[in-house]
């Protein structure tokens, strides 16, 4: 398969010369984490995640905060394959000089996001380093004869949804880097763990949004032979916290569902046939999904605008455009305002 989404396509290339285990049941970037047959029948789930980027940029600076996100990253892949978690290796590479409270705060801050969600530290490494960077390795079980998920999966006719409302990881990235921590946004993502085991059992694809709506979106197009009506409007499914911001800044509230920095929702295919089922199990979680639009026999994508129409957008141009904006924040959100521009000329244009 070639790839549109430039990450996807960096990374079919990382990986072309590896062989693939006969046991791997997913295929390259068919799922958030990978998944291996075991000889019992059972799949075991594997991730990795690291979070160096975010601590270069000062986009996390609090230690506990810190902690807390190297749970939430590799969780998060497991809830999106709907796996029980048996535990979380750590990679800690850390400067010689790093001061005593601060390392107790990184601690603390992983401490309470595995007694947040049950789980478990098996072990993991230590290593001096220049650059401070925490990374993780979670494992997860799906029992033998139960139903597995992954991104591929989702048909003509399914319904998208996801675990709830969207943009929060981008109004938090706009909060720090760009608004000079003017505009508060409360920023501490719990992985959808309960959800995601849910929907391994009712869905038919699924992916986490650490990377954002948009991404997530394109990624399920991308290994899936359709595309996406959104029903809803976009500020619809937009956060609270992301939409007070547009308000404030009088931008688009779109912009934070295509940002790059996500905020671990689970974005979803369920069969018409099983909706009704879904809801009413999902009820007994007391939770209430998000209901964003169909999935079409059409590859593409159209969302509805405020005067009730229909118009086409490229889910790929826009998930493409912060690697193509050289990852400078400001550049990044010029090229969205643009697009935003254009949508609105179609707009008028009928």
């Amino acid at each position: 398969m070639k790839f549109e989404l430039l990450e996807n396509a960096f990374l079919q290339q990382l990986s072309s010369q590896f062989r693939r285990s006969p046991q791997q049941i997913n295929q390259l970037l068919e799922s958030d984490a990978e998944l291996l047959r075991l000889p019992d029948g059972s799949v075991l789930a594997v991730t990795t995640d690291c979070i160096a980027e975010e601590i270069a940029s000062g986009l996390y600076s609090d230690p506990a905060h810190i902690g807390w996100m190297t749970v939430v990253v590799n969780l998060s892949d497991l809830a999106a394959v709907g796996a029980r978690p048996l535990g979380l290796l750590l990679s800690e590479s850390l400067p010689p000089d790093f001061p005593a409270e601060k390392l107790q705060a990184v601690q603390g801050g992983i401490a309470a996001a595995c007694a947040a969600t049950g789980v478990f530290v098996l072990g993991g490494d230590t290593n001096d380093s220049k650059e401070w960077q925490m990374g993780g390795t979670a494992i997860g079980l799906i029992p033998a004869g139960e139903p597995v998920i992954a991104r591929k999966g989702a048909n003509a006719g399914d319904v998208l949804y996801s675990t709830g409302p969207m943009g929060l990881g981008s109004a938090y990235a706009f909060s720090v880097l760009l608004a000079g921590g003017t505009q508060q946004v409360p920023y501490q993502p719990i992985p959808r763990l309960k959800e995601g085991a849910l929907i391994r059992h009712l869905g038919t694809a699924c992916i986490d949004t650490s990377d954002g709506f948009f991404h997530g979106m394109t990624n399920l197009l991308e290994v899936n032979s359709i595309g996406f009506q959104i029903d809803i409007p976009l500020s619809t499914m937009t956060h609270a916290a992301a939409l007070a911001i547009c308000q404030a800044k009088q931008i688009p509230a779109w912009i934070f569902l295509a940002g790059p920095h996500g905020e671990f929702e689970l974005l979803f295919t369920i069969a018409p046939a099983k909706e009704k089922h879904f809801l009413e199990e999902a009820q007994k979680l007391n939770w209430k999904p998000l209901r964003i639009g169909i999935c079409t026999a059409a590859k593409g994508c159209t969302i509805r605008v405020s005067k009730g129409g229909y118009i086409p957008i490229d889910p790929i141009k826009i998930a493409n455009t912060y690697v193509e904006s050289g990852g400078d924040p400001q550049t990044f959100l010029a090229q969205l305002l643009n697009l935003e521009a254009s949508w609105q000329i179609q707009i008028q244009n009928g």
